[in-house]
């Protein structure tokens, strides 16, 4: 009953609480009424009065808001005990659906909670799941919802990659997934995304019996592709053959180097022609180790990209075919030649070295000396061969007294041999009893085994105690030269000098002190010379940093009035040494001899001179008696008797000799004045080598002298002054005929040179000696023959004058007694044409 609910209480109140409420609102409404509508009211309640006699106005007004009150009260209880009910009602329906909704829940919650799935719940955006479930821990899934929610740390690398790729897609498109996850422990695993509103959720079931095993084989599958796929990646990368054939033999597939090797296009084309890399008899062979089930592996022939190599060949027989590498060995096999080769080589290196080398492995054994080491020990090559150990090679040395005497042997040895067990080198000094010295060094391998090295430095010891002896004789013979010696550093920091360095500069002790700078020396003794810049000369040298280092040398006039030569000479690592001589007297002779050849030079210009304007005197009257005489042997005044005609012969050789000289004399001063222009032309050899012939043939024949001409030109012209090459020539030729003996041959030839024209005059005189050589173009120098008088000397200065004036040479050969060979050489094309054209 509702009066006995649990709620009467609260309802019997609700009921007060409403009629006080009524009460209220109906005065509240009277008065309203009153107050707002004062007629109206005046109106009814005169009604009211009306019909009631002996009531007054406020008795009715009272009464008539009880009424008022009492009515909205009752309404108001009708109202709520209906509302009541239905919400009763409803409350009812709402118990039995929330105990119908917490059925359910507690039931999704044991289907959720149960042990073998674990699910993964996302609301919204937010990223960190809520988990619920278990699954076993055979599994390898974490217990802990913080470490499972960590799916990278217990799923394989490439099943956490798809997992997160597929959750990402079922919370941002809604695409559900179904996946099969393989944990770090090697467990199977179904994952199942889906979504629902706003959530999205992952269930985690474990497989088990045929689904796991099928999942298993598809992950194994999976496992074994991508095995496949790297092992073929990898055989398609190296650069080794490597092939796979069936049962029957035939390929099925090769890589990339292998369709190399075979001159294939590819792999696929290789397979499809079933082409060989092994040659037939290599073929055979590994059949033949496959027939008797073994592995067939050798080192063959064969041929690679159409070159002829050496290949490790392994190929192993299997049930369903055969599978096999091939190793290109030729490189290792020029590698291992060339390892022989150098060991070899080291060997012969080391048999050659005065430094004896024994080489011992890490058991002590002797495995390489050189013959160095057999002659210093003297120990007997059949003994050192058959590798003895390290200790009975000691004990022979010790029986033949060859090691230095030892108080404790055995503590010797031991620490001997500690090299063995360390890794840094040793250095020991042995004093042996014959009188020699041994540097040993023990070099330990990085690999074992000890290097021994036994230098006698006997003679070393000996040749630095010479050394030390020699810089002391020299020191003494440095401090007691008359010159003065000074050595400095790369930095300029003097090194030593001499006593006499100090004395000439005028130097004290604390100037040439310890460390003493060439700046501080240079600032003394520039201020004793004349010209500084010497000194400073010096000190940038010294100091400098220039690339090459050479040698200077100088004078230098010092403020009392002396002269010093200096020196400076580069010495090793940079050092210099600097040299200063007095030559005070020899400047003081140098100057006598300089004014005694200024006195001869212009005795000489005199001289010529002299001979010059003589020459030019003699040149009128000598005119005037050849003329006279050719007048009076023209027979015009007369004939003349045999006599006569005989001295006439005589003045005019005489007279014609004479002006030849004088015209020298004058064609040489002026060569020597400067004033002489070569008149070029184009001129014929053959032309201007018989001009000169002409002049001089009748001189010839009376002495039967023969003059042979050759002439071996592939041009017959070339530039030149053509009377002053023709005077070269007869001058040439005149010289000949004069030192030739009566009845010889003179021979003439020319020839070509790349840019110059070669006249060469030979005789078979006397010729001229070694010592007449150096002056035989010099003027006025006359070498007679046993035969004849020597001419005045000016026809080989002339001669040269006017070769070296076309910008030629000339050269002279001479043997004693076997004649005289004298080379003209013309340029084809002198330098004064150009300037003759411009």
């Amino acid at each position: 009953m509702p009066g006995q609910s649990p709620n009467g209480t609260a309802m019997g109140g609700d009921i007060t609480k409403i009629l006080s409420t009524a009460s209220s609102a109906g005065l509240a409404i009277a008065t309203l009424l009153l107050g707002t509508v004062p007629s109206f009211a005046d109106n009814i309640l005169n009604s009211v009065l009306a019909h009631i006699p002996g009531v007054n106005q406020f008795e009715v007004v009272q009464f008539a808001v009880f009424a008022g009150a009492m009515s909205f009260a009752i309404l108001s209880a009708f109202w709520m005990i209906r509302e009541r009910a239905k919400t009763t009602n409803q409350n009812k329906i709402l118990m039995l659906a929330h105990a119908d909704i917490k059925a359910r829940h507690e039931r999704n919650l044991a289907l959720l909670d149960a042990p073998d799935q674990r699910i993964a719940l996302w609301s919204g955006a937010e990223n960190v799941p809520e988990i619920m479930g278990t699954l076993p821990l055979s599994t390898g899934a974490p217990v802990k919802d913080t470490d499972f929610v960590a799916f990278g740390a217990w799923m394989d690398a490439d099943s956490a990659q798809q997992f997160d790729r597929a959750v990402q897609n079922l919370r941002a498109n809604a695409e559900s997934f179904d996946l099969t996850i393989s944990t770090q422990r090697g467990s199977v695993i179904e994952a199942l995304g889906r979504t629902t509103g706003i959530y999205a959720f992952v269930r985690f079931i474990p497989l088990a019996g045929e689904r796991a095993a099928l999942a298993n084989l598809e992950a194994e599958y999976t496992n074994l592709l991508q095995t496949f796929d790297t092992v073929q990646s990898l055989f398609e990368a190296i650069k080794m053959p490597v092939w796979l054939r069936d049962r029957n033999g035939r390929l099925v597939w090769v890589n990339s180097a292998y369709a190399f090797a075979v001159d294939a296009k590819n792999g696929v084309d290789a397979v499809e022609k079933n082409i060989c890399l092994l040659d037939t008899n290599e073929r055979d062979a590994v059949q033949l180790a496959h027939q008797k089930n073994e592995v067939f592996s050798a080192r063959v022939p064969a041929v690679v990209a159409g070159d002829r190599r050496v290949l490790d060949v392994v190929d192993v027989a299997l049930r369903h075919g055969s599978a096999g590498i091939a190793t290109d060995m030729n490189e290792i096999e020029h590698a291992q030649s060339r390892l022989r080769k150098t060991i070899e080589s080291h060997a012969r290196t080391l048999d050659q070295l005065a430094t004896a080398v024994a080489i011992f492995d890490s058991s002590k054994h002797l495995q390489f000396y050189n013959a160095a080491f057999q002659n210093l020990w003297n120990l007997d090559p059949a003994f050192l061969d058959a590798h003895p150990d390290h200790n009975t090679v000691l004990i022979n040395l010790r029986t033949a007294r060859m090691l230095p005497e030892q108080q404790d042997w055995q503590k010797w040895k031991d620490d001997l041999f500690d090299v063995y067990q360390g890794r840094d080198p040793c250095e020991h000094w042995w004093y042996l009893p014959d009188g020699r010295t041994i540097r040993v060094i023990a070099n330990p391998h990085a690999h074992d085994g000890v290097t021994w090295v036994f230098e006698n430095v006997t003679e070393e010891l000996d040749l630095k105690s010479r050394y030390n002896a020699l810089i002391q004789v020299q020191g003494e013979t440095l401090d007691h030269l008359s010159e003065a010696v000074a050595v400095f550093a790369p930095d300029g920091t003097l090194r030593l000098s001499n006593p006499t360095f100090q004395t000439m500069w005028e130097l004290s002790d604390n100037d040439l002190g310890e460390n003493a700078h060439i700046s501080t020396i240079t600032r003394l003794c520039a201020s004793r010379i004349e010209v500084p810049q010497s000194w400073e000369n010096l000190q940038i040298t010294i100091t400098g940093l220039a690339d090459e280092r050479g040698s200077i040398a100088g004078r230098m006039k010092l403020n009392s009035g002396r002269s010093v030569d200096y020196a400076l000479m580069p010495l090793p690592n940079g050092q210099s040494m600097v040299t200063f001589v007095d030559v005070s007297a020899s400047v003081e002779v140098e100057n006598v001899l300089v004014n005694r050849n200024t006195a001869l030079e212009q005795a000489d210009n005199l001289k010529n001179a002299f001979i010059e304007h003589v020459s030019y005197e003699l040149r009128s009257p000598l005119t005037n008696i050849i003329g006279f005489a050719e007048l009076l042997g023209s027979r015009e005044f007369g004939a003349l008797n045999t006599k006569q005609s005989e001295y006439l012969d005589h003045i005019n050789s005489s007279s014609s000799s004479l002006l030849s000289i004088v015209n020298n004399i004058l064609d040489l001063a002026t060569v020597d004045a400067g004033i002489m222009e070569l008149d070029l032309t184009r001129v014929s050899i053959s032309g201007i080598i018989q001009a000169a012939n002409d002049g001089i043939k009748d001189r010839m024949q009376e002495r039967g002298i023969t003059l042979d001409i050759k002439i071996q030109t592939a041009d017959d012209v070339f530039v030149g002054d053509e009377n002053r090459i023709r005077q070269v020539l007869f001058n040439l030729l005149s010289n000949a005929m004069t030192y030739s003996p009566d009845g010889s041959r003179i021979l003439l030839t020319c020839m070509d040179e790349p840019d110059n024209v070669v006249f060469t005059v030979s005789d078979t005189g006397n010729g001229i000696s070694e010592d007449d050589l150096e002056t035989v173009f010099n003027r006025f120098e006359s070498h007679p023959s046993l035969q004849r008088r020597g001419g005045a000397g000016l026809g080989l200065a002339i001669v040269k004058s006017f070769v070296e004036l076309h910008g030629g040479t000339t050269e002279l050969t001479s043997t004693k007694g076997k004649g005289t060979t004298v080379i003209c050489k013309f340029p084809r094309k002198p330098i004064l044409l150009s300037e003759a054209a411009e």
